[in-house]
């Protein structure tokens, strides 16, 4: 008697109309957890110092327009960036000082630029530009895929550097960099001809050392005879 008492209780709190009512919550939950919040670039971009307090609130995921650091020369609290995860413009950090990994993009998963390359990154001192192995996409119309210059130290790990090749649309993108940026791109023509040679080299190595144990064989012969 007991157990069907508790059945017949719990069977009056799960109602269908209360089984409905949190499914509906549920879901609203979902759609808003992974809703797109869409913003221009400039809501995401400063020039100096003081624009810095300026920068939206809004937790931007795809961003229109190229996004523009500039003149910044002081560590600051930017977590704007965070929540960005398809760029359709191109990231562009110049003149800062001591940033250190405040431009934080570790959930940007696209960028698709248009006239500049994808990432203009230069003369900048102590940056850390955190940037996440889910980015997995990046085209740009222009000549250039990446473009880091006067930047110290190197910022970017091995890592980083091989997420952004195989990230790029095309099958060998461009990187225009200095002394500073790690990884350059190598002539392929280059390093082909070397290969080639060496394989020649150890064909040739390989006949005569067969050439050699097979006369060796017939003298041992001749001087058993």
């Amino acid at each position: 008697m007991l157990s069907k008492r508790k059945n017949s209780s719990f069977a009056k709190h799960t109602s269908p109309s209360s089984v409905q009512i949190s499914l509906a919550i549920l879901s609203i939950l979902v759609i808003f957890i992974h809703a797109e919040t869409v913003c221009n670039g400039t809501e995401l971009s400063v020039e100096n110092d003081a624009e810095v307090g300026l920068l939206t609130e809004k937790p931007c995921t795809k961003v229109y327009g190229n996004i523009v650091i500039r003149n910044l020369h002081s560590p600051k609290r930017m977590p704007n960036y965070w929540t960005v995860e398809e760029l359709y413009g191109s990231l562009i950090i110049e003149n800062t000082t001591n940033l250190g990994d405040s431009v934080n993009l570790q959930n940007l998963r696209a960028i698709r630029a248009d006239a500049f390359p994808a990432f203009v990154v230069r003369g900048n001192q102590g940056l850390k530009l955190a940037i996440g192995a889910r980015l997995g996409l990046v085209s740009t119309k222009h000549s250039i895929t990446y473009y880091f210059a006067d930047n110290w130290p190197a910022y970017m790990t091995e890592s980083q550097h091989y997420t952004l090749f195989m990230a790029s649309e095309k099958r060998r993108p461009i990187f225009l960099t200095d002394n500073h940026f790690l990884t350059k791109q190598c002539d392929e023509w280059y390093y082909s001809l070397w290969t080639f040679v060496f394989a020649i080299l150890c064909f040739v190595a390989a006949v005569a050392l067969i050439g050699i144990s097979i006369y060796g064989r017939r003298d041992e012969k001749k001087k058993i005879l």
